[in-house]
């Protein structure tokens, strides 16, 4: 099912960047705090772009990285090719 909102993996890199922490931090950080398990291969493809994160997820990684939903939402212009949810 394609999303209506395409999040920014650059935006997410940048978060996570700015934060100091390492894709595997954010994937502890999600299991402890958020109870969600992802593979790090997961998260870093969201960061490139090649996968989206499922509702659940966003949710849970805007809290991991201390911001808001729209702080990661893709440029209408950006948004206009549907990209498959992932977990």
């Amino acid at each position: 099912m394609a999303q209506l909102t395409k999040v920014d993996g650059r935006k997410l890199r940048q978060r996570r960047e700015e934060l100091e922490l390492s894709v595997d931090d954010v994937v502890q950080a999600l299991a402890k705090r958020e109870k969600r398990s992802i593979h790090p291969d997961h998260l870093r493809n969201i960061e490139l772009g090649h996968k989206q994160p499922g509702v659940k997820l966003f949710g849970a990684l805007c809290r991991v990285l201390s911001s808001n939903r729209e702080a990661f939402l893709a440029d209408p212009a950006d948004a206009e090719q549907p990209v498959k949810a992932g977990r």
